[in-house]
């Protein structure tokens, strides 16, 4: 027959118990099938007393007048099984500490698509300090192309910057967007036609109305597939 701790779990609640007596009663309190069924239940009387109080609490809005919410008797539990019923009240809320805590770990956070492609940008016609990186991001869909500039002037009155792929046997180019004023952008792209191109290009653009690149070429650099 197994021997059940009673008047140890009291102990170990207040810290009296040795080193060696507390490793005994954890041991005991994980293997007893008895000690697991008070905890359960020691856990879901302490929630019922809880949710009675709530319930006999008035409202904050409620009229000035409002009659003492009464006492609630106190949970009495048998001499003989006291002391192991408030361990495993205290077991209960370690039980219930580690859960929480592990749901906060395996809460699920959203992460960056993968990662198909890279490029450096070097200066062309701009100043030797303006640098760029570009990031390709495979998405179920498509790619998302992310580019950043560093150290690039803003642009003169009347002009843009805008970014085009390029292909430098054929001098293919492909516009995909403007540059912020921040120097940064974001532009989705098939992959099929991504295949075509192994450059970014990044161009100072007159706002006269015309399609075409201008000819000057600010940062350039080739896409590396990772």
């Amino acid at each position: 027959m197994t021997e059940h701790y009673d008047e140890e779990l009291s102990s170990l609640l207040s810290g009296e118990l040795t080193g060696e007596e507390t490793r005994a009663v954890v041991a005991h309190l994980r293997e007893c099938g008895p000690c697991t069924s008070a905890l359960i239940s020691v856990a879901v009387a302490h929630g019922a007393l809880r949710a009675a109080r709530r319930a006999m609490t008035p409202p904050v809005a409620s009229a000035p007048a409002v009659a003492p919410t009464p006492e609630l008797a106190p949970l009495v539990l048998p001499p003989r099984h006291r002391g192991r019923w408030v361990g495993a009240l205290a077991a209960a809320l370690v039980l219930v500490g580690g859960t929480l805590g592990g749901l906060a770990v395996t809460k699920h956070t959203p992460t960056s698509p993968p990662l198909a492609a890279v490029a450096s940008l070097h200066h062309l016609d701009a100043p030797v300090s303006a640098v760029g990186d570009v990031t390709v991001h495979a998405t179920a869909q498509e790619l998302e192309m992310l580019v950043s500039t560093r150290g690039l002037p803003s642009a003169p009155a009347n002009h843009f910057y805008e970014v085009w792929l390029l292909a430098p046997q054929t001098n293919k180019m492909l516009p995909l967007g403007v540059l912020s004023a921040t120097g940064t952008g974001t532009y989705s792209i098939s992959a099929t036609i991504m295949r075509q191109f192994s450059d970014v290009d990044i161009s100072l653009q007159d706002n006269n109305g015309i399609a075409q690149h201008s000819n000057t070429s600010v940062l350039r650099g080739t896409v590396t597939a990772v």
